[in-house]
């Protein structure tokens, strides 16, 4: 069974009144490509697909210290809801912010470089030269992800589907 990771934007005001069913409509799924590219283009989503368990340990380094502002930016959260095949965790807007701040801080390719253990035992296999400038990459959109999130004051609602 795969587990793919998504980040999207909400307005704090109107999720604060949406349950679980409610904001899992809000968000496109992959199979309604218009949808899907659309909030991605505007920044609203973020799609770690099956790669985030990598992109998680390279912004941890591994540890599983859960209360660092390291681990936040993929896993972390305050619990949401869930469904039979969803999990939902909500970072709010001073988290949002927290987690902004502490990723202005961030190397993307020297944290892939420091994290290649961590990212190999997730991965399962080593970290070739192409991946690692791929995750870069991705490390790059997690933190202008967030940075765009906090300058416009949303909440970040992560959503693992199964």
């Amino acid at each position: 069974m795969s587990l793919v990771v998504r980040l999207f934007r909400f307005n704090p005001k109107e999720l604060e009144t949406m349950n679980v069913e409610s904001v899992l409509a809000e968000v496109p799924l992959k199979s309604d490509e218009e949808r899907f590219v659309a909030a991605q283009d505007a920044g609203l989503l973020l799609d770690l697909s099956e790669e985030w368990e990598v992109v998680h340990a390279a912004f941890t380094g591994g540890s599983p210290e859960t209360h660092e502002a390291g681990y936040q930016p993929v896993l972390g959260g305050a619990f949401l809801g869930c469904t039979e095949t969803e999990v939902l965790v909500v970072l709010w807007p001073d988290d949002v912010c927290r987690v902004s701040d502490h990723l202005a801080t961030v190397d993307p390719g020297r944290r892939v470089n420091d994290s290649l253990d961590a990212m190999a035992s997730a991965f399962g296999d080593e970290i070739g030269d192409r991946f690692a400038h791929y995750l870069a990459t991705v490390l790059r959109d997690v933190v202008s992800f967030y940075a765009e999130a906090a300058s416009s004051g949303d909440a970040v609602v992560k959503i693992a589907y199964s």
